[in-house]
């Protein structure tokens, strides 16, 4: 039995996307089925007219001159759902697949508990960027529902009493994936969990829908005919894993393998076929660094990481702004200087280590703290 919607949550969106503004483009495509009454077909055509709309935005955006890397994704991660139940996902993997994606060269926009008008602002973005990009990716964190032959992604302020909301209330994978095609190549990743209603609504589904063309990318979704409804949460939640320590874990990780991840192994479903196309981090030039071409001498036997730990924890705000920087002199680090040591830091770190020929543990020495943040 299905529980009733939870009551409103507090907001934890923390993107410059306003929730507020208005932005009334619908997307989706409508199959007519029958006739319908009036106030049907007033819809059905005014949500055709709004397709088509949005059609044509993202045609101008493709041919506009727009500055974007080779590689561009976007992550739009819904937890805190005003009329339904919370995702169980979360938006701590949406968080850990930006640092991620970011250290392997993406150039990568994050919109957190989106309302509907700031989840389509952030895809006119998108739009304009991966245009002229080698490698799209979209990542959709968050509710999902099917019908009439598509999946729809729920932003935070979806209320849906029938099936035709979903076209103005829902985000289309198939127009995602329309927009993620402008690239060279790519894919669109749904880490699928389902809402809570009432009663059952006519025409929904919870299971994946796609009636797109997927020609040159492949688009997977966690979910699929094979998974139970009670464990489309979890399987969400693996996929959400496998796809962290994939990029965590693997550094000549492909797209292929991302898709496979998304996909939860083949429990899932995916549609398209994913290219081998490496998602390595891009060779870089540096300046070559004196203190790096000196041959290292023995190197010192690895402390324990519970000292190297307690070191790290002990060092204040301006000391680990002064490392950032200077790795990021070094070419090591890309993150901003903030002061806090996350992902993107830790692997800066580990190929400090590497290219000066000690241990690789991501923890600084106090002899390597003393080289990092002496004044010049």
């Amino acid at each position: 039995m299905m529980m009733a919607p939870a009551g409103p949550r507090p907001s934890r969106d923390k993107t410059s996307y306003s929730n507020a503004s208005l932005y009334k483009a619908v997307e989706g495509s409508v199959k007519r089925t029958g006739s319908s009454a009036p106030r049907g077909s007033a819809l059905l055509t005014a949500a055709l007219a709004a397709a088509a709309a949005l059609t044509l935005i993202c045609v101008d955006a493709a041919h506009r001159a727009a500055h974007a890397g080779a590689r561009v994704a976007m992550i739009l991660a819904s937890e805190d759902y005003q009329n339904f139940k919370r995702s169980e996902v979360g938006l701590r993997k949406a968080e850990e697949i930006l640092e991620l994606l970011q250290a392997r060269g993406f150039d990568t926009a994050l919109v957190t508990n989106p309302a509907n008008a700031a989840a389509r602002a952030a895809l006119r973005d998108f739009a304009t960027k991966v245009a002229t990009a080698d490698i799209g990716l979209a990542f959709l964190l968050g509710h999902g529902l099917s019908s009439v032959g598509q999946t729809f992604f729920l932003p935070s302020n979806a209320s849906i009493d029938r099936s035709t909301d979903l076209l103005s209330r829902g985000l289309s994978v198939t127009n995602i994936a329309q927009i993620v095609s402008r690239a060279q190549t790519g894919g669109v990743c749904f880490l699928m969990t389902t809402p809570n209603f009432v009663k059952p609504i006519d025409g929904v589904d919870v299971k994946p829908q796609f009636d797109g063309e997927a020609k040159n990318i492949a688009v997977a979704f966690s979910n699929s005919t094979k998974i139970p409804i009670s464990r489309i949460e979890a399987a969400a939640g693996l996929a959400a894993t496998d796809v962290v320590n994939l990029l965590q874990r693997q550094p000549n990780a492909d797209l292929k393998q991302l898709i496979a991840a998304c996909g939860s192994q083949q429990q899932g479903t995916v549609y398209g076929l994913a290219a081998s196309v490496s998602l390595a981090v891009p060779e870089k030039s540096r300046a070559p660094d004196p203190e790096l071409e000196k041959k290292p001498t023995q190197p010192p036997p690895v402390e324990s990481y519970t000292a190297l730990e307690t070191l790290e924890r002990l060092l204040d705000p301006r000391q680990v702004r002064r490392i950032q920087t200077r790795l990021a002199q070094m070419g090591f680090y890309q993150g901003p200087i903030d002061a806090v040591i996350g992902i993107l830091t830790r692997n800066a770190i580990k190929e400090y280590q590497r290219k000066t020929g000690v241990a690789e543990t991501g923890f600084l020495t106090p002899e390597e703290l003393a080289a990092l943040t002496k004044v010049p």
